[in-house]
């Protein structure tokens, strides 16, 4: 994954405690402090009331949230696995075909990291990408194995190439549809409610009662951050890395295979080690 920085979270956690103080010296100015003690039982009834549910819905989004970006990030590890198999897989076809079908596997990846991946932080996909996935995916339409190693690669090849189709659908609609706008409307409506019959307590001492709400907003401020991180796997602070295609396309060119290795990776074996002689 790819963590580019925290200034949006600062500016949601930030905006959430400005508006919290916000809402409370409202309160405060609306109701005077004989009003909110006498109504002290009654605003704390309906406090519990509300912060429990808003604390059960702002928790499902957030989990909700959280096990979509990990979903992304299977998607997209399947995907890649898939495309490399189908491109070491199609070395037992015959010329036309192994020619053909790693060709497009190369353009895909090279596709994938280059185009598509700056347009899914716009919610958007690459065109030439899902051609290039669709002759993928038509490439065998004309092959009718022969061999015994041909009719063994080709069913298996096929069944590939689908799965890589459906990954490539669903890191699509991942990619282009977000938290939806009813839901941010639901949290951000529930925080200002929950915020605003924290105000409608008596407290004494004004300090206080900012520090206390200061804290519950830090808290709803941080879980919203962590909606708006999770929530939207390729684009944001916090996005899906195209690391696994850049992997494969390192595959492809024989990187792996040849000196001198990648970064990080080494293709130098230890030196055996020469057992002792056995001594009379």
């Amino acid at each position: 994954m790819n963590y580019t920085g925290c200034w949006n979270g600062i500016a949601i956690v930030g905006g959430a405690i400005l508006v919290a103080l916000a809402v409370v010296e409202l309160a405060r100015r609306l109701f005077p402090h004989e009003a909110l003690r006498q109504g002290h039982d009654a605003t704390g009834n309906l406090l519990a009331v509300v912060g429990t549910l808003y604390a059960v819905l702002l928790g499902l989004i957030v989990v909700d949230a959280m096990a979509r970006f990990e979903r992304a990030m299977e998607v997209v590890q399947l995907e890649s696995n898939c495309l490399a198999d189908v491109y070491l897989i199609a070395a037992r076809l015959p010329e036309p075909q192994r020619v053909r079908v790693r060709e497009l596997c190369r353009v895909y990846a090279e596709q994938v990291v280059k185009l598509e991946w700056p347009a899914m932080e716009r919610a958007q996909m690459s065109t030439d990408a899902r051609r290039t996935a669709l002759a993928l995916a038509q490439s065998l339409d004309d092959f009718e194995p022969q061999t015994e190693a041909h009719k063994t690669a080709y069913p298996f090849l096929l069944e590939k190439i689908s799965e890589l189709w459906d990954m490539r659908r669903d890191r699509g609609g991942t990619a282009l549809y977000g938290i939806p706008v009813v839901e941010w409307v639901s949290l951000i409506l529930g925080a200002v409610v929950t915020v605003f019959f924290a105000g409608l307590f008596s407290v004494g001492n004004a300090r206080l009662q900012m520090v206390v709400t200061t804290l519950t907003a830090l808290v709803i401020g941080l879980n919203l951050y962590l909606v708006c991180l999770f929530g939207y796997p390729f684009a944001g602070e916090l996005s899906v890395s195209s690391r696994p295609f850049d992997v494969d396309i390192d595959v492809f060119r024989g990187v792996y295979s040849a000196s001198p290795a990648p970064e990080g990776e080494s293709h130098t074996s230890p030196e055996p080690v020469s057992p002792e002689p056995v001594r009379p």
